[in-house]
Formats: C-alpha cells, structure tokens, sequence
C-alpha cells in the first residue's frame, strides 16, 4: 500500500450532514427532509484542518495525527500530496512531496506505530526506486551480444546459453503408461488427408518467417538431446552462428564489420524449402547495409579507411562496427516480428490496424518496485514441441520437402523410413560443405562477387507470398515430415514431458474434461481416445498438434490450437523481455543514434507499420516496382489474393498493386528527368504544367525571374536584403561564451534555413506564423518541412517504403500551397518584399501590386501555370538555396578561402557551386541555379556568405560541432544525406555550428 493511501485511510471522517450535502450539491433533501444519494466525503484540506472531536471515539492516536498535520500541512504540502496520488509514475519533484512527508514524520512521537509504519514505507519506496541487482554493467562484454548467448543475464551468465541444457516448465504428475506407438499416433491423428487452405489468407512466406523464429531458439543436439545448441534469443543465431568459430566464418574481417555477401550460418536451413534461407539472406544484407552506414556516418569520429589501420587497429575496429550492426540487425529482426508477424497472428492486418504489443518497457508495479526485464531466458522442452507447425505446410513446399526426403533416403517409401535411416540427412549436409560462403540453395546459384541474383531472390519471395499456407489441426501434417513428427513424439516422451491437461492447468486455461472437449470432431475424439484412454493421458505434442483449432474471428489471425494461440503470446513476450539487448541495453548508445532510429517500428508506416516493406526494398531495391506500393512488399505474410479482398472492404484496395511486381529500371538522365515530371504531374496544380525544374524549361525560368527582380527593384536590392537579413539572424541567434569571450551560432538551422523560408513564402504570397502574426499559416519551420518535402518527392532518391506516404503528404501540402499561391494572385497581395524586407515605404508608392502577375501575363504565361511557375520559384529560393549556401561555406572554409566584395566574391561562389556539383553527382532537377537562374543564385549567394564572413573571427565551431555531416544515401543517383533531430536521414543539412569573435572583442 502506497504511503499516501495509508495516509489517506489515516484520516478521521466526520459525519455527514444534509446540510454538508445540500451545500456540496451531491443530493437534494426530500420534503421530509431525509437525503438520498452518496455521502460525501471530506477532502484532505478539511480533514487536516477541522478540531478533532473528543466524543467521537475516534482514537487518540489518530487526533493527535491531526493534529501534527494541522501543524505541518499547508498548501503547498497539499499540493504535493495530490499531485503523488495522481501521477504516480511521474510525481512533480518541484513540488516537495518527499520533503514535506519527510518534516511530517520528523514531528511525530518516534515510537508510535504510525510513525514507525510510515517511515518503512518510505524506505521501501526508495530503496523500490533502483534496481537490485543493478540491471546492466558497461563495457563491451556488456554492450554486445556474445556469439553464444552467454552473458545476456547479468545474474546469471549461462542462461539461455548456447550449448544448455533445454528447461523444464511444467511438473509432470500424471504418470504415462502404455502410450501408443508414435508411428500409430500420425497415422491416425496427424497425418493430412487432404490439403486445406489457411482460413486467415496466410502465405507460405508466414511460416517460413516462423520457421526463422523457431530455428533461432531450438537447436537438440544430435549427441546429447537435452542440450539446444543456440542460445535462447532472439539473436538471429542463424545468420551469425551459435559460437565464435561459427560466427568467425561468416564475417570478412575487413576492418569494415561486415559479412560475406549473403552468407549465413545455418545448414539447417538448407534442407527446408528455399525462401526460408532467402529471408536469411535479406537480413545479412540489411548487416552489411546497417555497417556501411555505421562506417559513413562515424558518430563519433573514431572510425578510419582500414587501409591506414595496423592490423590490431584494423581488428577493433571491425569488432565494433560489426557488434553495433549486429545489434542494430536485431533489432530489426524483434521489430519485424512485433510488426508484420504478430499482426497476422493477431489478424490486425486483416483489419487495417498498425497496433502491436510492446513488450520491452519498463513500468513498475504497485509497490513501486521495477516490473522484471533484461533478467534472461531460457526455452524449455515444452514449447520445443509446441513449434512444430508443419501442418501448415504449403502444397508447393509439401512436394519440394517430398523431392528432398526422396533425394535423401534413395526413393525409399516415407512411410518405411525410421530413425535409424536419420543418419543420411548428416550425410546430406556434410555433402553440401563447410565453406559457407559457397552455399547455395533453391537451385540459385552465386555470382562472382558471391552473391545471389537480385531477381531469383525475388523470385522466391514472390511465389512464397502467393503460395497458400495450410490450415493447422489434426490430420494436416504431410507425410513427408512423418519422420520427424515420430522422432519428436518419442523424444518428449524421453524428456517426461507433461501432459496436455497439466499444460493448460500451467497456462491458467481450463483443463479438458472429454476428448470431445479437446477436438468436437467425432472421429478425430474416438481415435485419440482408443488411443490415450483418458483424456488425462493424452500427451502434450499429439494435444499441442491435433486440438480444434481457433476459428478466424477478430484477434485471431494465426487460427491454431486453442491452446498453441495462448502459448505463443506467452513465448514471444519471455524470449523478448527476458532478452537485456532488447530491454536495458537497447539504447541509442550501444546502437548509434542513427542505428537505434533505423530499426524502430513506425506505427505509421506504409502497410500499417510494415516493416518488411521497408527491409524487402532496401535489400532488393530495384524489385518491387517503381510506385513503392506493392502488396508483395508490405504485405507478404498474407497472398495477394486475400489482402486485396481485406483491403476493398476497407476501400484502400486503391492504394495497392497487387501483381507480381516488375523489375524497376536503375534510373539514368535521362530517366531521372521522366520521373520528376511524371511526378509533378501527378501531384501539381494542373497537371505540373508551368513547373520548369521538372519539365527544364530554361526559357520559362528565365521569364519568371525576370519579372520577378523587376518586381523587387533588382539584384542589388536582392543582395542587400540577404547581407542584412543574414547579420540580423545571426546576430539574433548566436550565444555567448562564459566571460563572452566568443559566440556561437548555428549557421545552417537558426540562419540559412530562416532566411531563405521566409524569403520564399514572401516569394509565394504565404503568411507565415509569428509572435506577431500568430494567425500564420505555417510556422517557418513547417513551411521549410513541406517545400523539403515537394523537392524530394520530385527530384531526390526516396526510400521506396517511404514514396507512398510521402506522395500523400505532398499531394496534400501542394493542393494547399497552390490555393495560397493563387489566392494571393487575385488579391494582389503578391510579393511585397519591398515592404516587409527592407522597411518602410516602397520606392514608388504607386506601383500595382499585381504588377508581378501582370508581367508573367504578358510574357505569354497562362494564369493556370503561373502557380506552378512561382512554387518552383519558392522551392528553389528555399530548401535548394540553404543547401547551396551551406555546401559553399563548408567548401570555403575547407579550402581556407576568404571573402571580398564585388566580382572576385561572385568568382568564388561559381566555383563552390561546381565543386558541389561535382563532389554530389548533380541529379536532374537539383541546383539552384536551375530554379533561380545563374545571375540571382549568385548574387544571393554572394551577399549571404559575405555577411556571414564580415564578423570578426568567424571560424567554424568547436570540434564536430563546425562539421558538416553527411554520407552517401544511393549511390546510384549520388544522392547525400544528412541526419535530422530524430537521428533519420534527410537530404537537407540540419546543423553546423560556426564560432566568432564576441562584440566586446570587435573594435
């Protein structure tokens, strides 16, 4: 009980009165004079405050708690007391809650049980605030997962161990005798009669992604059974190995953390249908992905070109950069599983629900002591035998597995083959290698470089998503896995493996008192009972595999035994929680903070948070289409077929291609240049006619910022405002040192993106949000946000698991800004810059405000286009220009290059500009100039880096600080990136600070 429920229970109640309540307004007196409804109760400050009464019978002891609280309470000891009662997880400390409790029992007799009880709970509320033992430690043999697993308990480093012993979780008391042969029991309760198709629309890709799960925590040893040779986490052992040496064969150790291409560690894998191991491929691909981008983006500035390493140097460093990617990587491997595979599950998906659990943070309970996590795990033979799922096998996989156990035992008929013929899948496997980098499957085979064909990857994907999954229940299993569902029967014999009855009585479920309980299917119940007896006896694989099956009702998407489907909630949230890498350590210090980003779930994700949309086309980037909106990638766990039928009844069918997607062709020029107008005209006013960065309509450039610097009164004008603009904001936003020895600002974010935003929405006629004007239709950082936004939908790389969502966004803020932008046409309340950028009057006080229109109407422009016309404008004048500016004052201050007025300035920007465009690999479309034209882009330029370079001293900032930060996004289209507040990639710089001599300096 919490101290301030005791305190609460403490305080004496006084008798109501009808006239407490007719005044509190709770009840109304009847005409006799009797009130009806609740009493009231007193509140804390009454209580406190009111004279004890002596004849009430209320004990001494109490009146004289009173009594001290009338002494000690006041309001702001009230105010804490209900701020604790209300936020209990979050109790306002400026408050003084603790401190007033604290002073209340200082005052009380020492020895009094109140004040003995009281101060036991404060101890135990404090001492419940930490951890005991400590949760974690630092150090590498904290921060990264070991090869084998050990380690992942802090309290117990051998738990969940590769190389254990499987756990026990269940008592068995029923003893067992008699039981039935186990070859009888498939012939008569698992062996599939006829194939039928899973009721939720599951694909064969579900079960081969459950096939990974279930490889990567159970693992008998052929030597000794009782042991699981991998380690009881969801770690991706499969890809990374179950020990040091495994693991040392899939790495390069090139200094780089990375891994042989598509190589991974587990045969077994080998002899299942083929797109379980191409699932084990894109995640190797994803860790190569993840350190590349580790190694480019350098958070913290230690990683080096391995060639300039020595050997032990060059060794470190690989450790580090593969261990952080190999957390990173698994990191996507528990969101994929908390995403797209429990939604099918759960039959979320079926719904349009992006929901998922979240089981790894940290609440409390109601002692305040921390709910349990990050403590280990370890699987037990119980849920060894609940993951044997073969009976919903595919037809397709049932004759790939039937043409591979034909292969393995010579043609022998399966039903003939035993244990003692087990020995040849052995020889089967030895046959296939030990050099894992040469393995192959799924008849693919690798290419020079030792890689598999992007497109016969796909291909495996794409028929797995479009093969149906069969149903679970009783006589489902094929007869091809007869061997295996026997030697598992017999094996959990040996183990003494609890009974079906004895499990569920575990799990908290009802115990079955019927065979017919059990499966209402008659001759299913009659041959389990002349086989088991009594239901007490039926054993727990045979119960796990045969039982009536859940039907397809909401919340209800995997449909498997009653049972199974309570089970697996139960096992996913041990094997995750328990897990300390997915709990404590899961921070972005031991991820990076780009690498803690990369592998979140985003609930509002493309696909209702997919996340193998997003690993699919990042690892098989050309494969899915040019839209980004395949079924295929965002919905592969489901056939196409059934997802599209879900999705019409929600009327989003629309959104999504549901053929077989075709190979994306890898963009040249000349494509790039289709693309962007192919998209201007699908998200502009007017079909993007007017819009001449995409189109590269030179001559309508031209013309419109022709009339444009009319329109402000020239060039110079133009210059002028930026030079003051620019000293203004940095002198509005710099920061001073202790001792105002020097300042600082941040150059890129307080003053390039400012300045050129609100340039542009003057530009656009856009009212944008201030302390004056908080009726704004934007604050400056949102309008920045959207023209980013529009630029990089037309003209940049986009992430394909991103395009469909960002097409929406943009969609939207285009049709708004295009209503703006013409209001502002027709009203005349275009551009007036000469007004609201240089003070004052203008020149002439007679000049048409429309007189900007006007121009563009008669250069021959149409009305519908000139919106088109002045959004390009605003684009390149906002988002194109800070990225210009920034790149050209990096390369200033790289190249040591001073600047001067007039047209040795001019001479200088020219050159920044071609070295960007250079360094960049200049994409159609990209570049200021092409928006704003050579003349004006210049001078802008110009006149912004001068006024930057006109304070004393300007230098860049202290260590990373004065950086600009970036790496290469896709190589293909040379296309940089940058890291933004939530540590994603952007295209557009976001930070570098620059540092000046402080105004009591400059003389």
């Amino acid at each position: 009980m919490s101290i301030l429920r005791k305190l609460s229970l403490s305080y004496p109640k006084r008798k109501q009165t009808n006239a407490d309540a007719s005044s509190n307004g709770d009840v109304s007196p009847t005409a006799n004079g009797n009130a009806h409804g609740p009493s009231r109760q007193n509140t804390v400050s009454e209580t406190i405050h009111e004279s004890p009464d002596e004849s009430s019978g209320v004990p001494k002891m109490f009146q004289d708690v009173v009594t001290q609280m009338r002494a000690t309470f006041d309001h702001s000891t009230l105010s804490g007391a209900i701020d604790g009662l209300r936020h209990r997880e979050s109790m306002d400390d400026r408050k003084l809650l603790m401190e007033h409790l604290m002073t209340f029992i200082s005052r009380m007799k020492r020895d009094s049980p109140l004040s003995i009880d009281l101060q036991n709970q404060v101890i135990k509320l404090l001492y419940n605030d930490l951890y005991h033992p400590p949760p974690t430690y630092l150090g590498d043999n904290y921060k990264f997962r070991s090869a084998d697993g050990s380690n992942n308990s802090i309290s117990d480093p051998n738990l969940g161990k590769a190389g254990q012993p499987y756990a026990r979780s269940v008592q068995q008391v029923s003893p067992l005798r008699d039981l039935p042969d186990a070859g009888l029991v498939f012939d008569t309760l698992l062996q599939r009669d006829k194939f039928r198709e899973h009721p939720g629309g599951l694909s064969s890709l579900m079960f081969a992604f459950a096939a990974l799960v279930i490889h990567s925590v159970f693992r008998t040893s052929h030597t000794d059974v009782n042991i699981n040779e991998t380690s009881s986490y969801v770690d991706l052992a499969p890809l990374y190995g179950n020990d040091q040496a495994t693991q040392d064969q899939v790495r390069k150790h090139d200094g780089l953390g990375l891994l042989h291409k598509d190589a991974f560690a587990e045969n077994r894998l080998l002899l299942l249908p083929p797109a379980v191991a191409v699932l084990l491929v894109m995640f190797s691909r994803n860790h190569n992905y993840i350190a590349a981008k580790l190694f480019e983006i350098n958070e913290h500035g230690t990683f080096i070109d391995p060639g300039k390493l020595s050997d032990e140097e060059k060794k470190k460093q690989d450790e580090e950069i593969f261990q952080t990617a190999r957390l990173v990587n698994c990191g996507w491997f528990g969101t994929v599983v908390f995403s797209d595979y429990f939604s099918c599950i759960l039959g979320l998906v079926r719904k349009g629900s992006n929901w998922s659990l979240s089981p790894f943070g940290d609440f409390r309970n109601d002692d305040h002591s921390n709910f349990e996590r990050g403590q280990g795990n370890a699987v037990s033979v119980e849920f060894n035998c609940l993951y044997r799922w073969h009976a919903t096998t595919s037809s397709k996989d049932e004759a790939w597995v039937t043409n591979m156990m034909k292969d393995i035992f010579k043609d022998k008929p399966l039903d003939d083959v035993t244990a003692q013929d087990f020995k040849a899948v052995g020889v089967k496997l030895h046959s296939m290698g030990q050099d894992l980098t040469h393995w192959t499957f799924g008849g693919m085979s690798r290419t020079e470089d030792g890689s598999f064909d992007d497109a016969a990857l796909a291909k495996v994907l794409f028929d797995a998503t479009e093969d149906p999954a069969a149903a679970f229940g009783a006589r489902g299993t094929p007869l091809s896995m007869r061997l295996h569902e026997v030697m598992g029967i017999e094996q959990n014999r040996k183990w003494g493996v609890c009974t079906m009855n004895e499990f569920r009585k575990f799990l908290g479920l009802k115990t079955f008192e019927t065979f017919h309980e059990w499966n209402p299917d008659p001759e299913i119940a009659r041959a389990a009972e002349k086989l088991y007896g009594h239901i007490d006896n039926l054993e727990l694989y045979v119960g796990l595999q045969a039982e009536d099956t859940k039907p397809l009702v909401d919340g209800a998407g995997l449909c498997p035994g009653y049972t199974i489907a309570r089970a697996i909630l139960s096992d996913a949230i041990a094997l995750t929680r328990g897990d300390r890498f997915f709990t404590q350590d899961y921070t972005p210090a031991n991820l990076t903070q780009w690498g803690f980003a990369d592998c979140q779930r985003d609930p509002d994700a493309f696909g209702f948070g997919s996340a193998l949309g997003k690993l699919f086309q990042r690892t098989l980037p050309h494969e899915f289409g040019e839209e980004g909106n395949s079924a295929y990638a965002f919905f592969p766990l489901m056939t196409p077929k059934s997802m599209k039928e879900h999705l019409e009844k929600m009327n989003l069918a629309d959104k999504y291609d549901f053929n077989r997607p075709q190979r994306a062709p890898v963009p040249d020029e000349a494509g790039l240049k289709a693309r962007s107008v192919k998209r201007a005209s699908i998200i502009l006013h007017k079909g993007g006619q007017g819009f001449y960065p995409a189109s590269g309509d030179l001559h309508r450039r031209d013309m419109v910022m022709d009339a444009l610097v009319k329109q402000i009164g020239g060039e110079d004008a133009i210059g002028k405002y930026f030079f003051d603009r620019t000293r203004t904001l940095i002198e509005t936003h710099s920061f001073s040192s202790v001792g105002n020895r020097f300042r600082v600002v941040d150059i890129v974010r307080d003053v390039f993106k400012n300045l050129v935003v609100v340039w542009a929405a003057d530009v656009g006629g856009i009212s944008l949000k201030s302390d004056n004007n908080p009726g704004g239709m934007y604050t400056p950082a949102e309008l920045y946000g959207i023209l980013g936004d529009l630029h990089q939908y037309l003209f940049l790389h986009v992430e394909a698991s991103r395009l469909m969502l960002l097409k929406e966004k943009v969609t939207k803020d285009a049709q708004k800004l295009s209503h703006q932008i013409k209001g502002a046409l027709g009203a005349g309340s275009w551009f007036t810059m000469s007004t609201s950028f240089f003070g004052g009057a203008k020149e002439n006080d007679d000049v048409d405000e429309k007189q900007f229109a006007k121009r563009l109407q008669e250069m021959g422009i149409p009305a519908d286009e000139m919106v088109n016309s002045v959004l390009a404008v605003m684009v390149g004048a906002s988002v194109e220009m800070s990225l210009a500016l920034t790149n050209a004052l990096d390369w200033a201050l790289e190249n040591d290059i001073p600047f001067h007025e007039g047209p040795l300035a001019e001479k200088i920007v020219s050159e920044a500009l071609r070295k960007y465009e250079e360094k960049t690999g200049i994409e159609w479309g990209q570049g200021v100039s092409r928006c704003l034209g050579n003349n004006v882009t210049v001078k802008l330029m110009t006149e912004t880096l001068r006024a930057v370079f006109s304070f004393p001293g300007m230098v860049r900032g202290p260590g990373r600080s004065g950086v600009l930060k970036r790496f290469l996004v896709n190589k293909e289209e040379m296309s940089w990136g940058y890291l933004d507040d939530q540590r994603k990639m952007t295209p557009w710089p976001t930070t570098m600070m620059m540092k000046f001599d402080s105004a009591s300096k400059i003389k």
